[in-house]
């Protein structure tokens, strides 16, 4: 590929701007600049071949492209996207042929320029990883394991050396079935049917108090039929996607199970918020929900690797405030989950996040956390519901004298429904 304007360097400024890069110091990214130069194409050229194996990271820095994976699914990134924040197409083999809608501008930074701009720091312990932060100010200094954690982490994520998660071998039958248009439940059954666990799930959903009727279904075709494709597929994911919430140590298990505690919930508070308005589809609003944390999976995994006696629960907690956003966001593309998904996994703590009038459903996932925190100890460093401006995008009416949301609290029941129906 060769570009047809000239090259110019890129400011500091515009280095900040991606994720990956903000752990530089000013003078690192100075050397950067100096290092790089800002690349220019027209509208409707090929920018990444599907299956190239050249190591380098891809950054947006102006003008719309569009991603297409091998089945055809389509997925548009923009300049100013919270998706544009993060390396494209950045695993390898690339997943993607990334194609120009308008003219761009981007850039090209291979894993040894970064390596070069490191290693001629004045020192070599990294300068912080804040780029990483979702929302609000680091809670005192970094210790000497968070760093190490936390460098080792994202110099794997840069040259995708990370071991991510999974998705569950019976949910991609199934999203691939539905994406072939297969709406037999017949078929659709005899893929879950692999699974018996999930299948006894989905038979027990399907006669919840949230979905079932007067007659009680006892096959997984009845469910099928019952719930629908998919209701039925987004359902097949939640449960599925429960048995990544585990780890082998104690420490990062209890972790795991309170990720999983405040995922469902989350989960269940999406749903029926979407349930109060038809802009939004109630289930994908509940997977939303489940999968806005995702991240923290991985960091706590990776942190199994170090010494026992360096996992401080402190130390944990803090690298997975750090790390989450970025490494959710890359799960979720490895995954091949629509941009609702990375922008929830990006977005969905920074409180005062304003895209515009229009509601979306990170907006959604940003009111579940905050009511979530209502009579909690985290409600104190959180802002009011009324204060953030995803509430009056999502005209939510009014809140109770203890600040949680009225429709909330009048729901308490289906909410219950929803986290039990997540922890069948």
């Amino acid at each position: 590929m060769t570009t047809e304007t000239a090259f110019n360097s890129p400011t500091p400024e515009i280095l900040r701007k991606f994720l990956p890069l903000r752990d530089l110091s000013e003078e690192q990214l100075q050397s950067l600049s100096s290092l790089i130069e800002i690349e220019q194409l027209p509208a409707g050229r090929l920018l990444i071949k599907q299956g190239s194996q050249e190591e380098y990271s891809f950054f947006l820095v102006e003008g719309h492209i569009r991603l297409r994976a091998a089945d055809g699914k389509i997925s548009d990134v923009r300049d100013g996207d919270a998706s544009a924040g993060n390396p494209i197409s950045q695993l390898l083999p690339r997943h993607y042929d990334v194609i120009s809608v308008t003219n761009v501008r981007f850039l090209r930074i291979r894993r040894e320029q970064l390596d070069e701009i490191r290693q001629k720091s004045s020192s070599n312990e990294p300068e912080g990883v804040a780029g990483y932060e979702v929302s609000g100010d680091t809670d005192g200094e970094a210790t000497d394991f968070e760093n190490q954690l936390s460098f080792q982490f994202l110099q794997d994520l840069e040259s995708d050396a990370l071991e991510l998660p999974s998705l569950p071998e019976v949910a991609i039958k199934i999203g691939k079935a539905l994406e072939d248009k297969v709406s037999d439940a017949a078929t659709i059954a005899e893929m879950i049917q692999t699974d018996p666990q999930i299948t006894a799930k989905l038979i027990k959903a399907s006669n919840s108090a949230m979905y079932g009727r007067r007659s009680e279904v006892e096959t997984c075709t009845g469910a099928v039929i019952r719930l629908g494709t998919d209701v039925t597929h987004k359902l097949v994911l939640s449960f599925a996607l429960k048995d990544l919430f585990k780890s082998d140590s104690s420490l990062l298990q209890q972790r795991m199970q309170e990720l999983w505690k405040h995922s469902t919930h989350v989960a269940a508070l999406c749903y029926v918020l979407a349930k109060h308005d038809n802009r939004f589809n109630p289930e994908l609003a509940m997977l939303i929900g489940l999968l806005h944390d995702i991240g923290i999976v991985a960091v706590l995994n990776y942190a199994r690797s170090f010494p026992l006696e360096s996992r401080q629960p402190e130390v944990i907690d803090q690298a997975c405030k750090r790390l989450r956003a970025q490494t959710g966001s890359l799960i979720l593309r490895k995954w091949g989950f629509p941009t609702e998904f990375i922008i929830a996994a990006l977005e969905a703590e920074n409180w005062h996040r304003d895209k515009g009038i229009t509601p979306d459903y990170c907006d959604l996932v940003i009111i579940a956390q905050l009511h979530s925190f209502v009579g909690t100890s985290k409600a104190f460093s959180a802002p009011a519901i009324n204060e953030v401006p995803a509430h009056s995008r999502l005209a939510l009416g009014e809140l109770t004298p203890r600040l949680s949301l009225k429709i909330l609290d009048e729901a308490k029941e289906q909410i219950s429904h929803a986290i039990s129906l997540l922890n069948i």
